[in-house]
């Protein structure tokens, strides 16, 4: 890449951030708690890491944080929210909550089994 290239590459860049940034100023306090509550999900998912893609980002206390505040911003945003969409985010945090948990227990099978002698038997 030439450096002309590379300059107007970082002026894009730039704009692209200005935009961003002029973008979420125009947002209301209550959807800016919306995308952050979507954003912790996502999180939270990526840091218990369950799948084949996540497991190298596998940090459950991360995990734990992630869903602690997305707990704290609903309470907040029950008082500005539709009750259908705060019924919607209550049943994703349980979700999150209950994966959450199950990411322990995995947690803790395997920690045991990695305790196990040389020769113990070991589950799939």
């Amino acid at each position: 890449m030439g450096e002309e290239q590379g300059v107007d590459l970082k002026a894009e860049e730039a704009e692209m951030m200005q935009r961003l940034q002029e973008e979420i100023q125009n947002l209301t306090v209550s959807d800016h708690l919306f995308y952050m509550v979507e954003s912790l999900s996502a999180l939270a998912v990526s840091r218990m890491g369950l799948t084949a893609e996540t497991a190298e980002r596998r940090d459950l206390d991360q995990a734990r944080l992630a869903i602690d505040a997305f707990k704290a911003l609903l309470e907040v945003m029950e008082r500005t929210r539709p009750s259908e969409a705060i019924t919607a985010h209550r049943s994703a945090l349980s979700q999150l909550q209950l994966a959450y948990v199950a990411a322990l227990d995995a947690g803790a099978t395997t920690a045991a089994a990695d305790d196990r002698p040389d020769g113990a038997a070991r589950l799939p």
